[in-house]
């Protein structure tokens, strides 16, 4: 990875090419060692298609005979009525009546029979053969894991290392070296974490859910009536109706909640630097009057910013050589520009910039960057979008050509979202450097999951299982007590939700009658409350390959005993890679 410091151009020349041939050599070892017989599954699926199509066909012939069978019923019932009323013409419309009796009763049922028949058989035939499929691709469905993502991005790209679950000494490392703040999740439920190191640095990326009160507007209507009394035009007075709907509005507290997805990275590198950038609308750009107008102005907004730091001495901020990295990275509020310039150099500068402005390859400026001291947080849009389960049940399918297709799919995509996911790190040289600290606990230390992995794990398992009773909104599931310090952990998970109660308000609204009337206003009235349930998780594989002596089986004899110990059944477990859960209530 040392001859490697472009992060667009190695991915376009190297990774993307690399890593399509991986995840292809990957997938052919699994159907070789599957011994599935591809032009076999080939000939079953094609007669399966052939099948289906069948059906398809002879279902809309039934259901064009259905509608004619229906159209001869109103038309024999229309024919008989006017036969009854008409003179002359009765044996006519009386004919009409019979020849569409007969039409129905010799032609239309028949043949509607004779395919519900055809269609009955149709079924039975796509059922076998549906098993059939299934048959033949049991043995590679069977070879799936939920590990194949993690290891071919590790083939790939070997100076990261992704981790089966996110352990508590990986979140230590992140608490107790880098200064992580043991509050970046308040408000907030884990739904998924993938952790690992670049370069034996650790970092995080965590989707979460976020949950903050907003408002809500409700409205209500009113309809009122009044009469006036006016002249005509001949002078006379008359009466004249008048209607008006009114309309009020009420606003409320509202639950709202939002999912993002952040990647946390630690790094002994300039720890007394902090700074923030969001997505800025200039990236990609191309040269024009106008463009270069907006991007000319951002840079003197920096200038701006650099003379009124030297002349109140409350900063050093100084214009970086590159102005397109200064108006598209827009980072002005740093305070120290030392150690910034440390971090950005000329080539990282460029690097960035070549991210910021390319939407082919990668997915252009959807990123903020934060840096604070030793904590460094990322939030690409893109990430929001990504599974990082790779959960077997995706790939298992009837047809080996639909499951080549879309395994191939999913792990490429995976490559290149989690890729540039990690690429605004990639582009600071001194980030892909080698951590000179000792970590807090090593990796064969403990096999015990992070909090954060237990909140993923009862997210797993779904809010429905822990909400309140009376909770109608979605709920934040939170950590909130643990026992254990082994590989298997009894915690405290509770659900933080709302019952809603039906309110009305009467607001006084002046009609046009010039009188005030109450309109009534239904809304809903949210309260808190939880439920908290105990739920057991651990791990039933071991991490890694240096596991020490705890291997799968010891760590499944643990898993069995502390099923033993609360008299739960592992049927019950939930199995999410390398960890299961169960809620014990």
């Amino acid at each position: 990875m040392a001859d490697f410091f472009e992060p667009l151009n190695d991915y376009t020349s190297f990774f993307r090419d690399q890593h399509a041939r991986n995840v292809s050599e990957y997938f052919e070892d699994l159907v070789r060692e599957s011994g599935v017989d591809e032009a076999e599954n080939i000939k079953t699926v094609a007669e399966l298609r052939e099948l289906e199509a069948s059906k398809h066909k002879q279902g809309n012939t039934r259901g064009w005979l259905r509608a004619a069978r229906i159209a001869s019923i109103v038309g024999a019932a229309i024919a008989a009525w006017v036969a009854i009323g008409q003179g002359g013409a009765y044996y006519t419309f009386l004919i009409a009546t019979a020849g569409l009796l007969v039409l129905i009763f010799a032609k239309i049922n028949p043949a509607v029979k004779a395919l519900n028949e055809r269609l009955t058989s149709l079924e039975k035939a796509i059922e076998e053969k549906t098993t059939e499929a299934w048959t033949q691709m049991a043995p590679l469905n069977r070879l799936y894991s939920w590990n194949a993502a993690r290891v071919l991005f590790q083939k790939t790209f070997p100076e990261v290392q992704l981790d089966e679950y996110f352990a508590k000494h990986r979140l230590t490392d992140l608490l107790d070296t880098y200064g992580l703040s043991p509050h970046v999740n308040d408000g907030r439920s884990i739904l998924l974490s993938q952790s690992g190191a670049l370069s034996e640095n650790p970092f995080v990326i965590a989707r979460y859910l976020q949950h903050w009160m907003g408002t809500k507007t409700y409205y209500g209507t009113l309809y009122i009536t009044w009469t006036e009394q006016v002249r005509d035009s001949q002078g006379n007075w008359q009466t004249v109706y008048r209607s008006q709907t009114l309309t009020a509005s009420v606003t409320k507290p509202f639950p709202e909640y939002v999912n993002g997805t952040a990647v946390i990275y630690g790094h002994e590198a300039a720890p007394s630097l902090s700074f923030s950038r969001a997505p800025s609308n200039l990236s990609g750009l191309e040269d024009g009057v106008i463009n270069n107008w907006r991007k000319g102005n951002a840079i003197k907004k920096v200038e701006k910013k650099a003379r009124k730091d030297l002349k109140t001495g409350n900063g050093d901020l100084t214009l970086m050589s590159n102005h397109e990295f200064e108006a598209l990275f827009n980072a002005i509020n740093r305070d120290n520009e030392t150690e910034f310039r440390l971090l950005f150099t000329p080539l990282g500068q460029q690097e960035m910039v070549n991210l910021l402005n390319d939407t082919h390859a990668g997915y252009g400026d959807d990123f903020s960057f934060t840096k604070q001291g030793g904590i460094n947080i990322i939030e690409p849009r893109h990430l929001g979008d990504t599974r990082f389960d790779a959960d077997p049940r995706l790939f298992m399918s009837l047809e080996l050509a639909q499951a080549r297709t879309f395994f191939n799919q999913f792990h490429n995509d995976f490559f290149r979202s989690l890729y540039f996911g990690l690429a605004p790190l990639l582009a600071v040289p001194v980030y892909r450097e080698k951590r000179s600290g000792a970590i807090t606990a090593p990796p064969t230390h403990t096999h015990e999951s992070s909090f954060w992995e237990h909140e993923v794990m009862a997210n797993f398992i779904g809010d429905q299982a822990f909400k309140h009773p009376e909770s109608i909104t979605q709920n934040l599931l939170k950590v909130t007590g643990n026992s254990g310090d082994g590989s298997t952990n009894t915690v405290s998970i509770t659900a933080y939700g709302y019952a809603g109660y039906q309110r009305v308000d009467e607001i006084p609204m002046l009609g046009g009658d010039g009188n005030w009337h109450l309109v009534p206003v239904p809304w809903v009235e949210y309260i808190a409350v939880d439920n908290t349930s105990s739920m057991l998780v651990g791990a039933v594989k071991p991490q890694g390959p240096d596991a020490g002596d705890e291997t799968a089986e010891h760590l499944q004899s643990q898993w069995a005993k502390a099923l033993q110990r609360h008299g739960a059944s592992a049927d019950n477990a939930f199995v999410r890679g390398a960890l299961a859960a169960i809620l014990l209530r």
